[in-house]
């Protein structure tokens, strides 16, 4: 077998890009490219995304990052694939889409976990599935598919995640993996790791239009010749089964053993903390993990957020350059706590730990002595708030984290992963060279091809650790702060819910 010349490919599909590079067995980055595109939003608390548009993008990166590396598609050894999870993705038997992906986002289910709740109940879902009932999760998508678009489902031949749609695309294999079977609830059974056919059953999705389970560097297929074709790879490349991206991120940065956790910084923020297994506390999600442990986490939205702010002033950028260097630069200037400012950041609804589609965003304490550069600094903090929130219940749930590493775009920010070090009072560390979801579908891509034996060898491919270190002092003044956070979430609960009855 080459070794010189051998590269892994890894993508990995994320809410809002798509991000694929080539590794070296040692892994140094060789090619890479990016590729953005855009969600829809048809009515409140709906979220889509068209598979077309995610397999343009998956394309399109790929043919971009085997140009920029100047290599021979024979060098790819293994392909691995993550993508943002769980989804609803309902193919044909001729694999066509038959409508666009319903995302993790997604919160529309509303009446079918209410049925959930009333015909299985929390209790059994729980033990099953070692998680709650919320129409974050895959299986109340997919009720809802089945209740609300009863002839679309009729022709269903497979429910896919997004990268399993990538997948059969290459191979013509209709899988998933542990990490993200983990995560439709309530189908997947956790314990046993297999389809649950008394819940499904109940639900009335037969368990044959489910796709096979994997675990996550296990090799499913092959690039087929017309795959290959298309993108310019070796047919016969193997393709490994692939992951979620929280888990993804969490290995791609080294993070896979108890005492760590992983802060994925994309559109939402993801607290990921391996365990050792149940009992699994229901207010945080909780599934296998890529390494085939388990894995907990909690999420906020976060870089959502940033963009909507970002946004929000673009009609200044003729006047001013409003980009988030700048916006960074101009927070640094605001003293911690934003002089008295305070930014919750649920915008589309809350999930792990909250559990709440009717909460939404509120700036609190608005003065006329706040700047834009106030409220950008209480959206950063505000987002560390909600992480802080997850780490105290992954406490209580027999985790012992010593330190954080920060993934993905919004760790990129010096100031950002300040403020999450002195609120949390930990330490926040980034890798400069590698680190992401896209290392770990390389990481399982060499195992699964026997290329490496353990996932101890992502160590020593991450190099050049930026850190932050907490200030003691800094930490105090923010959990007066934070107190204040979760004290607006109470006094406005059951308003957020009226409001949005009202609305509707």
């Amino acid at each position: 077998m080459r070794k010189n010349n051998s590269c892994l490919l890894g993508s990995d599909i994320g809410t809002s890009s798509v991000k694929t590079k080539l590794y070296t067995l040692e892994g140094e980055t060789v090619g890479s490219a990016a590729k953005e595109y855009l969600l829809s939003y048809p009515k409140p608390n709906w979220i889509e995304v068209q598979p077309g548009v995610i397999w343009t993008a998956v394309s399109d990166t790929i043919k971009q990052a085997l140009r920029s590396a100047r290599i021979d598609s024979k060098d790819i050894e293994g392909i691995g694939i993550s993508s943002m999870t769980p989804s609803c993705l309902p193919i044909d038997k001729e694999g066509n889409p038959l409508r666009p992906a319903l995302i993790w986002c997604d919160l529309r289910s509303v009446d079918e976990c209410d049925w959930l709740r009333e015909n299985v109940g929390f209790k059994k879902v729980h033990q099953v599935c070692g998680n709650t009932i919320s129409p974050y999760f895959g299986g109340p998508k997919w009720l809802w598919f089945k209740n609300k678009e009863p002839k679309l489902f009729e022709k269903t031949w497979k429910i896919l995640q997004c990268n399993g749609y990538v997948m059969y695309k290459l191979t013509g294999e209709a899988v998933i993996d542990f990490s993200q079977a983990g995560l439709c609830v309530p189908a997947f059974d956790l314990n046993r790791r297999t389809w649950s056919y008394d819940m499904c059953e109940t639900m009335g999705i037969d368990t044959d239009i489910l796709p096979n389970v994997f675990p996550s560097s296990k090799v499913i297929g092959n690039v087929t010749s017309s795959a290959a074709n298309s993108l310019g790879l070796r047919k016969g490349t193997p393709v490994v089964a692939g992951g979620g991206d929280f888990a993804c991120s969490a290995l791609g940065c080294g993070v896979y053993e108890t005492g760590e956790a992983c802060l994925m910084l994309g559109t939402a923020a993801d607290l990921l903390i391996p365990m050792k297994g149940g009992p699994f506390d229901p207010r945080l999600i909780n599934s296998v993990n890529v390494t085939e442990n388990y894995i907990s986490l909690g999420n906020v939205f976060a870089g959502g957020v940033v963009r909507w702010f970002r946004d929000l002033l673009g009609s200044f950028r003729r006047a001013y350059k409003i980009d988030l260097k700048f916006l960074d630069e101009q927070a640094e200037k605001i003293p911690p706590g934003s002089d008295g400012l305070i930014v919750s950041p649920h915008f589309i609804g809350n999930i792990a730990p909250g559990w709440n589609p009717f909460v939404r965003g509120v700036i609190f304490g608005m003065s006329a002595s706040h700047t834009a550069a106030h409220i950008y600094r209480a959206i950063l903090e505000g987002v560390a708030y909600g992480v802080q929130n997850i780490l105290e219940i992954a406490r209580e749930a027999g985790a012992d984290i010593e330190s954080i590493v920060a993934v993905d775009g919004g760790a990129k920010s010096r100031l950002w992963r300040q403020i999450f070090a002195d609120v949390t009072n930990l330490k926040v560390m980034r890798y400069t060279s590698g680190g992401d979801a896209t290392m770990a579908d390389a990481i399982l891509a060499a195992k699964g091809t026997g290329l490496v034996k353990d996932f101890g060898k992502i160590g020593d491919w991450l190099k050049n650790a930026d850190e932050n270190e907490p200030d003691f002092n800094l930490h105090k003044k923010y959990a007066k702060y934070y107190k204040i956070y979760r004290e607006i979430y109470a006094h406005l609960k059951q308003d957020f819910e009226s409001l949005f009855y009202l609305k509707g």
